[in-house]
């Protein structure tokens, strides 16, 4: 604060004084902008179910492979492992069951919050309750969480302390429905939540082609799937847009104006249309640690191809807030959620790893 001819001038915000700009008011809008996406394009896409134990099982079947199991007239039933007299038709095969049981643990996930007693009596701008404020963002951060956990290279497990679902990549990596490119390649223990891909630092990539898709789409239908969406980082989203030219099947969008949008939504391939969805939590590139070793995160360098049919949210514990109550001057509270990863039909599924 300065002083001119006996007037107190004020020099900074919160001084005191007699000069004319002491009543003048704050102009600060009564609300606030939440400048992070909040939204879980994997999660929201695929279905619910219940879970009822810590480790979360389902079982898939499979037909026989087909043949000609043709007989004569008038044949009898033919014992196991036999051919008809005729020697028309397939041996005979003793059905049994060809069901094949499959788990994923569940994973708790936590936020907590605590907020002081003169935070919550402070009149703030854009903010009536600070506790509920926050109860609200730790809601859509723990989702945002999830998101994390099912589209990054997570394997199931219960060696470490915390209890861990295994995410899409841990079930979905067989060379089977699997296209992989540069030093990517298949774990030794695919298709069955218990490997992932794991690759040093800084491996080698390769750029994405129209014939990894085909490859990956006719894989899936050979196995008897059909997969709906392809899911990319933003990265790989523009790199998508930027294989559109003439004649390869892309639906391409003209407005009614004749404005040309040059970007892929949809990808016409030989065996059924694939919806591009962009992930922005998939371009979160990041190293993270299991019990044993520090791994490499593909979520960035790969695009998962699926159909949300065969996905499922299976929840123990659904989300809900506990009430802590006072601590000491503080309000504190929790919100806690139980739940896994059923992944019904993995060879329906499939992916392409190494992407540049």
């Amino acid at each position: 604060m300065a002083t001119t001819g006996g007037r107190n001038i004020v020099t900074a915000r919160g001084a005191t004084g007699t000069g004319k700009d002491v009543s003048n008011r704050e102009d600060l809008a009564n609300f606030i902008s939440m400048i992070t996406r909040d939204e879980t394009p994997f999660l929201s896409s695929i279905g619910k179910s219940k879970a009822t134990n810590i480790y979360h099982e389902w079982q898939t079947d499979e037909l026989t492979a087909p043949g000609n199991s043709r007989v004569a007239e008038g044949a009898d039933f033919l014992a196991a492992g036999t051919t008809p007299a005729s020697g028309d038709g397939s041996a005979s095969t003793a059905i049994g069951p060809m069901r094949t049981r499959l788990g994923n643990y569940t994973q708790i996930n936590s936020k907590t919050i605590s907020v002081s007693g003169s935070r919550r009596a402070i009149d703030q701008a854009g903010v009536a309750d600070e506790y509920a404020y926050q109860l609200k963002k730790r809601g859509t951060e723990m989702r945002r969480d999830m998101e994390f956990d099912l589209v990054n290279t997570y394997n199931k497990q219960t060696t470490s302390g915390a209890r861990q679902t295994g995410g899409f990549q841990s079930f979905v990596n067989s060379g089977d429905t699997c296209v992989f490119k540069g030093a990517f390649t298949a774990p030794s223990t695919p298709n069955a939540g218990t490997d992932v891909i794991t690759v040093a630092s800084g491996a080698a990539t390769a750029a994405l082609a129209l014939t990894d898709i085909d490859s990956v789409m006719q894989k899936i239908y050979e196995n008897g799937g059909s997969a709906t969406r392809i899911m990319v980082s933003p990265k790989l989203r523009r790199d998508f847009s930027d294989l559109m030219v003439n004649d390869t099947g892309v639906r391409r969008n003209i407005d009614e104006d004749g404005k040309l949008r040059q970007s892929v939504d949809v990808y016409m391939s030989d065996f059924g249309d694939l919806m591009v969805v962009p992930n922005y939590i998939m371009g979160l590139a990041h190293t993270t640690t299991d019990a044993t070793t520090t791994q490499f995160d593909a979520a960035d360098s790969c695009a998962l191809v699926y159909d949300p049919q065969w996905f499922a949210m299976a929840t123990l514990r659904p989300m809900q807030e506990v009430e802590v109550g006072q601590k000491g001057d503080s309000t504190v509270g929790m919100f806690v959620e139980e739940w896994s990863l059923e992944v019904k039909n993995p060879k329906g599924c499939g992916a392409i790893y190494g992407l540049a």
